[in-house]
């Protein structure tokens, strides 16, 4: 075997031919999961590492992908970690650009992006909408958006259902037999709040319960917004006060938990509380939080997958995920 291990000796010892090789390590969907699996394991195991120079001169490409990122948060970084693993097993390198998640800065960056010529781009959570109309269209490049919708030729979208989420959110506490449950929203202009919110009425229209505008609370899913929400739960008269709140997202219901128990409210005894995303600090809360879980780091592997299938000129699509309720101890019955 040569000093540096080759595609070659992969599909030796995979029994499989070179093409097959290079498909799996790319994520090329025309090979089984199951061979894609035993093909990167053989790679990993002989220390195969692409040589990106040598494939760029084949394929006359660069061999990068340009990631736009809003925040550091929680949620970007889970993501994030999809999109690095399965550039790796891909051979391709990341160019990144956090915006502070100010429409113009994001603009600015993908045009920055684009002047070092990736392959493809990568959108997380989108703050510019409309601005990138007369961008789209002049691309050369495809570009995945994951977590805001676009569509055009060679641009995809890969997003929670939000709707569904809400609807999934609301249910369980309905399930649980509370039935004045509130929603407390986030940033009022984004799509994913618009659509939770739907999600949250329609689960009550389906149990019979009427619509209260009252027990829709404007915030902007901060961990602060989820304590302030505290003094509006306390504001109104015992007997009408909510018994369950779905949160926009994890952050708010994690401020709102506290200082919900820090004013000698007991969850989930007193009051249920359910939030959105899975972070990793949801688990280790007190209680801890149950949530909706987003699939964030597959929907980071997904947009590569995305981007190279396009590449290869495959048929793609864009994709709604349904996202998974993960049960913990911050909803109980009433």
């Amino acid at each position: 075997m040569h000093n540096r291990p080759s595609i070659k000796d992969i599909a030796r010892k995979a029994g499989v031919s070179p093409s097959t090789v290079s498909r799996a390590l790319a994520g090329s969907t025309r090979v089984s999961r199951e061979t894609r699996e035993r093909v990167q394991a053989i790679a990993a195991e002989l220390g195969y590492a692409p040589s990106v120079a040598a494939r760029s001169l084949v394929t006359g490409r660069s061999q990068t992908f340009g990631v736009i990122t809003p925040t550091s948060d929680p949620y970007v970084a889970a993501v994030m970690q999809g999109v690095e693993s399965a550039c790796i097993s891909a051979g391709y390198r990341l160019l990144i650009a956090s915006t502070g998640g100010e429409p113009a800065r994001e603009i600015e960056a993908v045009r920055l992006l684009l002047a070092q010529q990736p392959d493809g781009l990568i959108v997380l959570s989108s703050r510019a909408g409309a601005a990138y109309g007369s961008i789209l269209p002049r691309l050369d490049a495809p570009v995945v958006f994951i977590n805001s919708w676009h569509e055009g030729e060679r641009v995809f979208s890969i997003a929670t259902d939000n709707e569904y989420g809400g609807w999934l959110a609301t249910r369980h506490l309905l399930d649980l037999g509370r039935r004045r449950i509130a929603y407390l929203g986030g940033p009022e202009k984004g799509r994913s709040h618009r659509a939770r919110a739907a999600g949250w009425r329609r689960a009550l229209a389906e149990a019979g319960v009427s619509f209260d505008p009252d027990l829709l609370w404007p915030a902007d899913g901060s961990i602060e917004a989820g304590r302030l929400a505290v003094e509006r739960l306390l504001a109104g008269p015992a007997k009408t006060r909510p018994t369950a709140v779905f949160c926009y997202n994890d952050l708010s219901a994690l401020g709102l938990m506290a200082e919900a128990q820090a004013r000698g409210l007991t969850i989930p005894g007193d009051l249920s509380v359910v939030g959105f995303d899975n972070i990793p600090f949801a688990a280790i809360a007190h209680p801890p939080l149950t949530t909706v879980d987003q699939r964030k780091r597959e929907m980071g592997g997904l947009a590569v997958e995305t981007l190279l299938a396009a590449l290869r000129g495959e048929p793609v699509a864009s994709i709604h995920l349904r996202g998974e309720l993960i049960v913990r101890e911050s909803a109980g019955k009433a």
